[in-house]
C-alpha cells in the first residue's frame, strides 16, 4: 500500500481484513510490479518488486526488505505491472505504453528488454493457473485483457466492459486502475482497484462471463491509502465474502486449564451491534459473521452458541445459522469457548482475539 514508504499488507478475501505485515519495514522510495516466488506450503512466498532500476526483495518471514541494482534495467521509469514466471526465477515488469517491458532474472539481477505493453491504465496482471495466460483489467472502461509478452504491443482485449470502471483512492495522485489482481487455484479471477473495491470473475471454464461481480458490499479497509500492487494466489473461498463491517466487542468471562489435551480454555462473550462501522449509522442485520485469528497452536478449537463455526487458514469464522432480524442499533451476545493446547503456564491469561471483526451478510 502507498506510493512511497510502501508497506506490505495481507488481504483476506472472505471478510476483507487487510492488515499491515508489522514485521516488514516500509520502503521509503516505494515499489510496484510485484511477484511472488513460492517456497513450499509451510513457508511464506518471497516477494519481488521494482523501484527505478532496483530489484526489491521482501522476505515476509524474516521481516526484511533489501534492494540491488539490476543490470540492464533503466532508471527513472514508473513501473506498473509485474508477476513471476512459473519457476519463480524471472519477474516480468512493464512501464509506459510505448516503453519496452523487461524480464528480470532475480538471481543474476539482469534485465532483458521485451515488447511494449500497449496503451491504457492497467496496473497489474496475474497468470491463469490452468494455462499461464496473463490476465489484466483496463481501469478506464473495465475491459478484460490478455497480456502476451510475445506480441507487440502485449495487450489484447478479451472482452469489453466486463468490470466497472476503476475508482481512485483519496490519496494524492492515485490512479483509477485495477492495481492488484489474483487468481485462485480453480481459475476464479479477483481484481482490486486503487480504492479497494474487490471484483470477482469466474474464468474457470472455457467461456468468459459478460459481467464481473463486485463482492464484499464495501471497500477493503486501508485508511485511504492507495492499493498499488498485489502478488500471490488466493485460497478458494468456502464462505461467501462480505466487507460490510458492523460493530463487535469482546468481554473475557473466564479461563481454566484443560487436561485432555493439556491446555487452556478461554470463555468470552462477543457482542454484535447492528451499526455500520464505516458510517456509524444503524443498519438492520438479518445475518452476520464474526472472525478472528486462531494461530496460537495446532489443534486449537472454537465452539460457540447459536452460530456455525468454520476454521480456515489460521482464522475462525462464526456465522449466524438462520435469518434473525437484529434491528438497526440493537445488539446480540454470542458465547464462545476457545480451546488452546499447550503448557498453561506459558499461555496468555486472556486470549487476545487479534483481528476481531464482524460483517453483515444480509
Amino acid at each position: 500500500m502507498g506510493r512511497t514508504n510502501t508497506r506490505v499488507y495481507r488481504f483476506d478475501p472472505i471478510d476483507g481484513d487487510t492488515r499491515v505485515v508489522e514485521n516488514v519495514p516500509a520502503y521509503e522510495g516505494g515499489y510496484t510490479a510485484m511477484g511472488a516466488q513460492y517456497r513450499g506450503d509451510d513457508k511464506e512466498p518471497l516477494l519481488f518488486a521494482v523501484s527505478g532500476n532496483r530489484l526489491i526483495t521482501i522476505d515476509v518471514e524474516a521481516g526484511t526488505v533489501s534492494d540491488a541494482v539490476v543490470e540492464g534495467l533503466p532508471d527513472g521509469l514508473k513501473w506498473y505491472d509485474g508477476d513471476m514466471d512459473n519457476d519463480g526465477k524471472k519477474l516480468l515488469v512493464a512501464s509506459a505504453p510505448d516503453a519496452p517491458s523487461y524480464t528480470i532474472d532475480v538471481v543474476a539481477r539482469t534485465a532483458t528488454a521485451g515488447n511494449p505493453p500497449g496503451p491504457g491504465r492497467w496496473d497489474d496482471f496475474a497468470p491463469h493457473p490452468k494455462d499461464g495466460r496473463l490476465i489484466s483489467v483496463e481501469g478506464d472502461n473495465g475491459d478484460l485483457l490478455h497480456v502476451d509478452p510475445r506480441k507487440s504491443p502485449m495487450k489484447t482485449v478479451l472482452k469489453a466492459g466486463v468490470f466497472p470502471p476503476a475508482e481512485a483512492s483519496v490519496s494524492r495522485g492515485s490512479r483509477k486502475s485495477y492495481s492488484a489482481t489474483f487468481f485462485d487455484s480453480a481459475g476464479h479471477f479477483y481484481a482490486v482497484d486503487s480504492a479497494g473495491n474487490v471484483n470477482h470473475l469466474d474464468l474457470s471454464g472455457s467461456t468468459v462471463p459478460d459481467r464481473a461481480e463486485r463482492i464484499g458490499a464495501g471497500k477493503i479497509p486501508v485508511d485511504g491509502l492507495e492499493v498499488v500492487n498485489g502478488a500471490g494466489r488466493i485460497t478458494p473461498m468456502p464462505i461467501p465474502p462480505s466487507y460490510d463491517e458492523i460493530g463487535v466487542t469482546k468481554k473475557a468471562v473466564g479461563s481454566w486449564q484443560s487436561y485432555d489435551p493439556q491446555g487452556q480454555v478461554y470463555s468470552v462473550e462477543l457482542t454484535v451491534t447492528a451499526v455500520s462501522k464505516a458510517a456509524g449509522e444503524g443498519k438492520d442485520t438479518r445475518r452476520f459473521r464474526i472472525s478472528f485469528d486462531l494461530r496460537t497452536a495446532p489443534g486449537s478449537k472454537v465452539v460457540a452458541s447459536g452460530v456455525d463455526v468454520t476454521h480456515e487458514d489460521g482464522k475462525v469464522y462464526l456465522y449466524s445459522q438462520t435469518d434473525q432480524l437484529l434491528e438497526a442499533g440493537s445488539s446480540r451476545p454470542v458465547a464462545v469457548q476457545i480451546m488452546v493446547p499447550g503448557d498453561p503456564a506459558k499461555l496468555p491469561h486472556e486470549y487476545p482475539l487479534d483481528g476481531l471483526r464482524a460483517t453483515r451478510l444480509a
